[in-house]
Order: structure tokens, then sequence, then C-alpha cells
């Protein structure tokens, strides 16, 4: 007996085998381009002050970004325009314990990153930068990176060891859900980082009233 699925049911099986596929790993280099940052030659604060902006080691943050504000602006002669950031690029450190994604949005300039930095570009629609930056940033995604990191004293990660990074792309609505997710919990962290300093600084301005009114009545005692 011959049986067949009926048109409902064969895009139910089609759906149903996309949502795998989506969520299978695959090389971070089958979907994005990786590429060093800038080569300077030479340290950037000595050159000449200009208009491009460039992202240090010292100007990212893992909580708080980059620091856009203190950037060097530099003066660089003949630039290409590949060398500069766009929006969805996401550079990744390569130094030190801990190698950390941030997530470029427009900016109203020319910014180029250091060589300690890689610049990943992703190569399909099929996943949002944000959600490559978060993922870079997840525990399974920087235990493979220490795991590959080279050097003794200070730790170097390797263009290869990012390369053969495992990542998977769920459908695009539930990137889009985590990507709004972490935004809220980054805004809850700083909220609650604001109020914990205000609170700092009370307790420490009771303290001073305190321990200052306390100092004068001992002496005048004695006097």
């Amino acid at each position: 007996m011959h049986m067949s699925l009926d048109d409902g049911a064969l895009r139910g099986h089609m759906d149903r085998m996309k949502v795998v596929d989506a969520n299978c790993s695959v090389f971070l280099a089958r979907i994005a381009t990786i590429s060093a940052g800038y080569p300077f030659r030479g340290k950037v604060d000595e050159l000449p002050d200009g208009e491009v902006a460039v992202i240090q080691m010292r100007n990212a943050d893992p909580v708080n970004g980059i620091d856009w504000p203190n950037l060097s602006r530099v003066a660089l002669p003949r630039v290409s325009a590949k060398a500069f950031l766009a929006e969805g690029d996401v550079i990744l450190s390569t130094r030190g314990g801990r190698n950390i994604a941030y997530y470029m949005e427009g900016r109203q300039e020319q910014v180029v990153c250091s060589p300690h930095f890689f610049v990943i570009r992703a190569k399909r629609q099929a996943i949002l930068p944000e959600f490559l930056a978060w993922q870079l940033n997840q525990k399974p995604a920087q235990d493979h990176f220490a795991a590959g990191a080279t050097g003794s004293y200070i730790l170097n990660l390797k263009r290869e060891v990012v390369e053969q990074l495992p990542i998977v792309v769920p459908p695009l609505a539930e990137q889009q859900r985590i990507v709004e997710l972490d935004a809220a919990a980054k805004a809850e962290r700083a909220t609650l980082t604001r109020l914990i300093e205000i609170r700092t600084a009370e307790m420490a301005a009771i303290a001073k009233r305190l321990l200052a009114a306390s100092s004068i009545r001992h002496e005048q005692r004695a006097s």
C-alpha cells in the first residue's frame, strides 16, 4: 500500500527539520570572517591627532563596554575602507584571561581597533551580530578560548582557535529574544550598581558628619 504525506503534514515535517538544522552548531569560520585589527606600526599614542577613533584594550570593559569618549583619535594614512569598523561588526579581545566580545553599533565617525582584537563579521543573515557577541561571551566559548590560548605570562588567542569555535544558530526569533533579555539584564545591573553607589555615598556622608561631630566634642573636652 502506497502512503504519502499531505501538504500540511509535509510542511510541518520540513519546518521541524529547519528548526533542527538551525540549532546545529557550525564552526564560526563558516558563518563569519575573522581578521586582525588595524596593523599599527608603533604606539598609537605617538601618532598625530586626527579624526580616526582607535579602540585599544584599555578602552574595553566587560561590564561597561567601549569607553567611547576616551578613545585616542589619530590621523592614519591611506586607510582602506575595509579597515573601518561598521555597524554589526563584533570585536573580540585576544589577550588576557578573558576574551570578551563587543558588538559595534553605528557611529558617526571612523573607527578602527588595535591588533589586540579580532574583527568578526557575519557572512550570513541567519545569525544576528548581537546574538553572536552574546554567545562568544558565554562559558562554552570562553572555555574553548581558554583551552586554546597560548603564552606563559600573557595569554594570547590565535585566529585558528576562534575559527574553530562551535556556534549554535537558533531561529532568528529566538536569537532576538535572547538579545533583548541580555539587554534587559544589563540595564537592571546598571540600575542596581547606581543604587549601590548612591547608598554608599549616603553612608559616607553620614559617617563624615557623625565622626566630625564626635571629633569636635572630643577637642572641646580636651581644651
